[in-house]
C-alpha cells in the first residue's frame, strides 16, 4: 500500500482493519530497520516506503536465489558428539 501513495497511521489501521497501536509498532520496526520513512504533514505523520532500500533488499534476495543448490550435503556430526566433556561414552573418568 505505502508503495502507491503515503499513509498517515489511521488511513494505514483503517484500511488494513488493524488497530493505530498495531499499525504504529510495525511501522516503528520498518522505520528502525530504514524500510519506511516518516514525514509530517500538518498534524499527522505520512509514511512512505525507501525504495533504495527496499531495491537493495530484493537484490540481496535474487542473489540468494541464484546460488547453486547442493542436492545432498555432506553432513557432520553435531559438535557435541565430538566433545569428550559432553558424550558421556567418551568420557575419561
Amino acid at each position: 500500500m505505502l508503495l502507491l501513495k503515503d499513509f498517515c497511521v489511521g488511513g494505514l489501521a483503517r484500511t488494513l482493519d488493524l488497530s493505530e497501536a498495531a499499525v504504529s509498532q510495525h511501522l516503528r520496526t520498518l522505520k528502525e530497520v530504514g524500510m519506511v520513512t516518516g514525514t509530517k504533514n500538518g498534524y499527522f505523520m505520512h509514511y512512505q516506503v525507501e525504495r533504495d532500500v527496499l531495491e537493495s533488499l530484493a537484490q540481496a534476495l535474487m542473489n540468494l536465489i541464484a546460488i547453486d543448490r547442493v542436492e545432498s550435503g555432506d553432513c557432520q556430526p553435531r559438535a557435541q558428539d565430538l566433545c569428550k566433556l559432553c558424550n558421556t561414552e567418551q568420557r575419561l573418568d
